[in-house]
């Protein structure tokens, strides 16, 4: 049999990816613990640099942890005190093993790591290997609360965190650790303070990321202009690195007359060093496994084989984590290879021309034509110029790496001539960013997909898989029909009638209502209750449902909870890839316009997007869905902005909402009014299908009188948690129970979602992990 080994891989692929359908929950989340001073004792896994609060820190990563009582904390710091004299009977093992002797240590808490953020006034820096007791604040990785939005619990699960300790100390350090992993630490801290003396800041942070592995104190602005157009890539530590430092050092070692084994044996080491000294990531595990195996082939006279030093190389990470599979750097460096490996060589045996050119360039294609479904399922968007940046940037990555270890090199000797030969590589970290802004501003930089459905994918690979295996058999013209017809399955979307999504936002509005082949459209997008939420919530939202562009976006008024995310959207409009055909205002008098309503229209004047300024009686219109505004008056002139907030009213067929913003007082006074005189017509048995809740639920809006004239069936709520306001206030909750309204709050349940064909209406919730096991919950419910 031909490579057993890979079918032995893809069977156990396939018995984890079964066992994780069927078995896996989601990371629990230690909610007790937050914000508590806690003591925390485990073994020092790792030490970096990392950016918080706008200054470096240093993180210590603490692997098999355990959250101390009070009472066991003496005994163990006594435990760590006799180790230091280095008795054999002191050794980590024997601390650990004395901490199941310790009072009170079944009720301790077991985690599988944490990260400590080192307070600046720190004393001493605990050694790698060392068993340690950490004093801090706790703060637990939290699950996403919206479709796209980061999920940093599921996250640190993979890698075995499950939360941070922040400001922490040392209490107590054992005499035990490795000096081999210190010493490769003290290496990397030597050599980064070198390229910090050679370079700039901005550069240095980006030379670190690439040699070093040091991400976490990377120029954010680069960091995200690499992302945004595809060649993030480059900075990770990984089969680049090897095929550039590992092969070179080889062949430098056999020029120097030394015998293959010692050469194979010194490079393979020095890789292992160099790969422990970055942090050994997924990607680097693979490129070291495959190096290894490729000089071992060559050392017994055996063909390399690149599946099956792949297949070991995955299985080797996957033993240690099966959720690896879940894990997008997995699966790019993984899936990159395989394009390198199948769909690269077949492409390069279709070429139409058969040039030189048109091989480099396909050749490119084919290896992001691999990866596609990872970077769609994780980002939901794709630079299609990352095709062509990359043919020039990966060639280029040999030059950059070389200068930036002779500039540390040279460095050592005398500080000037390392600065100097970090001219170069200073010169081409320029070129890279500036190709990267000009290709963002080309026409169709980004291609927003959304997030492709698991049959979407599977069928992508499916149709690629055949066109590979049948290749030979067909004419080259139907083997590129088979590669674009593979594609356009992620252009596939089926109907889903009208879509509504409150985004949970915190303390703020953000909701999103999109027809099938029509209309996409957003009322409000703010928060007081989380920090940058236009990027952390609601432009991933957007292209997670693959909005592209926004037909129109409303403000209903301009207090910051409602306007501060679409404002930083604004400010940076060229960046997001998500255009706004128009911003839409309450259209009132001057003398009602505030602060934040006049930067909003300047904004969008320097931005380009139109403005316009609605007032009741108009109306917007799709397919079949109407958009009607019902407040305010034209040049309605009010000190209180949230009683001039806009009030839509949709119909859909039978179905009906209504949209509030903050509106209560004088406001909600008048929409009873019209409502009352019969000016609000389309709800089905004279009952209004949803409410948008006004002002988050506050006592002092949508009154025992308005809920009698609406009679909602269903009433959203958004609202932070433990807000300080308190909303939503019980007077409010008790009168839509009275009114047998079905309630969603989206500190209770994350996003809520409606979809309706017009005459049912189904309401899916994306309920916090840690509140409930079931991710999504369904009901139906009639709109008579």
């Amino acid at each position: 049999m031909r490579r057993p080994l890979c079918l032995i891989g893809l069977v156990y692929v396939a018995a984890v990816i079964i066992g994780m359908t069927v078995t896996v929950r989601d990371a629990p989340v230690y909610r007790h613990l937050d914000g508590q001073r806690v003591a925390v004792a485990g073994y020092v896994d790792w030490k970096e640099q990392r950016i918080s609060g706008g200054r470096e820190v240093l993180v210590i990563t603490l692997k098999d942890a355990v959250i101390l009582e009070e009472d066991q904390i003496v005994n163990l710091q006594q435990i760590l005190s006799d180790s230091r004299t280095n008795s054999p009977e002191h050794t980590t093992d024997h601390i650990w093993k004395n901490i199941g002797k310790l009072p009170g240590r079944e009720d301790a808490q077991g985690i599988e790591g944490v990260l400590c953020y080192m307070s600046a006034d720190r004393e001493e820096v605990p050694r790698m290997g060392s068993f340690v007791i950490m004093r801090g604040t706790f703060y637990a990785f939290s699950h996403a609360s919206n479709p796209g939005e980061f999920d940093s619990a599921q996250y640190y699960r993979i890698l075995n965190m499950q939360g941070r300790v922040m400001q922490a100390e040392c209490a107590a350090e054992g005499g035990g650790y490795s000096a081999f992993r210190e010493e490769l630490y003290q290496i990397r801290e030597y050599v980064s303070m070198l390229l910090s003396a050679c370079f700039d800041a901005r550069d240095a942070s980006v030379m670190k990321a690439m040699l070093l592995g040091e991400k976490g104190t990377l120029d954010e602005e680069i960091k995200n202009l690499y992302q945004r157009n595809g060649i993030i890539h480059i900075l990770a530590i990984s089969g680049l690195h090897l095929s550039i430092l590992g092969m070179g050092l080889y062949k430098m070692l056999g020029k120097a007359g030394l015998p293959k084994v010692v050469s194979i044996i010194v490079s393979m080491a020095a890789m292992y060093c160099y790969g422990t000294m970055t942090g050994m990531g997924t990607s680097m595990i693979r490129a070291c496994v495959m190096f290894a195996l490729h000089l071992c082939a060559q050392l017994i006279g055996r063909t390399y084989d690149l599946f099956t030093a792949l297949m070991t190389a995955a299985l080797i990470v996957l033993l240690r984590q099966p959720l690896y599979l879940l894990h997008s750097g997995f699966l790019f460096s993984f899936g990159a290879v395989c394009g390198i490996g199948i769909l690269v060589p077949a492409v390069e045996r279709n070429l139409l021309t058969g040039s030189r050119a048109e091989k480099i360039l396909l050749s490119g294609a084919a290896i992001s034509a691999a990866t596609l479904p990872v970077y769609l399922r994780f980002y939901y968007e794709f630079p299609p110029y990352s095709v062509l940046l990359n043919l020039f940037v990966i060639p280029c990555m040999t030059l950059v790496l070389v200068c930036g270890l002779c500039a540390a090199g040279l460095a050592v000797c005398y500080l000037p001539l390392g600065m100097l030969a970090s001219l170069p590589c200073h010169l081409m970290l320029c070129i890279y960013e500036k190709s990267c802004e000009w290709c963002s501003k080309l026409p169709g930089s980004k291609w927003v997909t959304g997030c492709p459905e698991i049959w979407q994918v599977v069928l992508y690979l499916g149709i690629l898989a055949g066109v590979v295996v049948w290749e030979h058999k067909m004419p080259k013209m139907l083997f590129w029909q088979g590669v674009l017809c593979a594609l356009c399955v992620f252009t596939i979307r089926l109907p889903q009638g009208l879509e509504i999504t409150m985004v949970d936002v915190g303390q703020g509005d953000c909701i999103y209502l999109a027809e099938d082949g029509g209309m996409k459209l957003l009322i409000d997008g703010g928060s007081t209750g989380k920090k940058d939420v236009e990027n952390y919530q609601i432009l991933p939202f957007l292209k997670y449902r693959g909005a592209a562009k926004l037909d129109a976006v409303f403000v209903t008024h301009p207090d910051s909870d409602h306007e501060n995310g679409i404002r930083a959207w604004l400010e940076h409009y060229e960046e997001n890839g998500i255009a706004i055909g128009m911003l839409i205002l309450p259209d009132v008098d001057e003398r009602s316009k505030n602060t934040e309503y006049r930067k909003l229209e300047t904004l969008a004047a320097q931005k380009g997007v139109p403005v316009h300024y609605i007032h009741a009686g108009e109306a917007l219109r799709g397919k079949k869905l109407t958009l009607t505004c019902i407040h305010p008056e034209q040049g309605w002139y009010s000190e209180d902005v949230n009683a001039y907030s806009i009030v839509l009213h949709l119909t859909y067929g039978g179905f009906s909402a209504l949209f509030t913003g903050d509106l209560e007082g004088e406001g909600e006074q008048l929409v009873l009014d019209r409502i009352e005189s019969g000016k609000l017509a389309g709800e089905a048995g004279g009952r209004l299908t949803v409410l948008k809740v006004a002002h988050h639920g506050s006592r002092n809006s949508t009154s025992a009188q308005f809920l009698a004239a609406v009679r909602p069936c269903i009433a959203l709520i958004s609202a932070g948690e433990d807000n300080s306001y308190g909303h939503p206030h019980e007077e409010t909750l008790t009168r839509l129970c009275d009114c047998r309204a079905k309630v969603f709050i989206t500190y209770e349940t994350g996003a809520v979602t409606l979809r309706t064909d017009g005459r049912k209406v189904t309401a899916e919730t994306f309920v916090r992990y840690d509140l409930t096991p079931d991710a999504k919950t369904k009901i139906l419910i009639g709109t008579g």
